[in-house]
């Protein structure tokens, strides 16, 4: 049977190849934008606690999967499967802003809807704010070129959530003019 999801990081690293071959992105950084932890080279194992260290495929087990074969993180948060902490000491209290921003810079694409709950259910605003993004209308200038190059959006997405190389209906959910759903 054919590993799927190798299938797609394989489409995914060819993808990357062709698009920034033209100097915008070395082929090799290209190939760290969605890393598995399947690969044992994840590990550090000149760390003295690798041995006691939870490896991801057992800690990721019984999590729901996307239809691409990673784990759905919102689907684990919303099915109670996880529940991400605002401190350390899980004293402290979620901020959870309920305020999605439009995205309509997309040319031919479906308008992007950055759905604030769903990010601040997981991080406080200063995550992301100022560093990252800045809290004003038209105030940063995303594209999928910076995202790809680990900026915006690139911070997490492609590295510790979902890649934005092979879910472009995750975002770019919502049809416009000629502009069509086709997932």
């Amino acid at each position: 049977m054919p590993n799927t999801r190798l299938s797609t990081v394989l489409v995914a690293i060819c993808f990357l190849a062709i698009s920034f071959n033209n100097g915008l992105l070395p082929l090799a950084q290209a190939l760290t934008l969605t890393p598995t932890l399947e690969i044992p080279a994840a590990y550090d194992t000149t760390n003295p606690a690798d041995p006691v260290l939870e490896k991801a495929n057992d800690a990721l087990t019984g999590l729901p999967i996307d239809k691409r074969g990673a784990v759905d993180w919102m689907k684990a948060l919303n099915s109670g499967a996880i529940t991400p902490r605002a401190d350390l000491t899980g004293t402290g209290k979620m901020e959870i802003l309920d305020a999605d921003i439009i995205m309509k810079n997309t040319k031919e694409m479906p308008y992007v809807k950055f759905p604030h709950s769903s990010h601040t259910r997981w991080l406080a605003c200063v995550n992301c704010h100022d560093k990252i993004f800045t809290p004003k209308a038209g105030g940063n200038p995303v594209n999928m070129t910076k995202i790809f190059q680990g900026q915006y959006c690139g911070v997490c997405h492609g590295k510790v959530a979902f890649a934005a190389i092979i879910t472009c209906e995750r975002c770019h959910s919502i049809p416009h003019g000629n502009t069509k759903a086709w997932w």
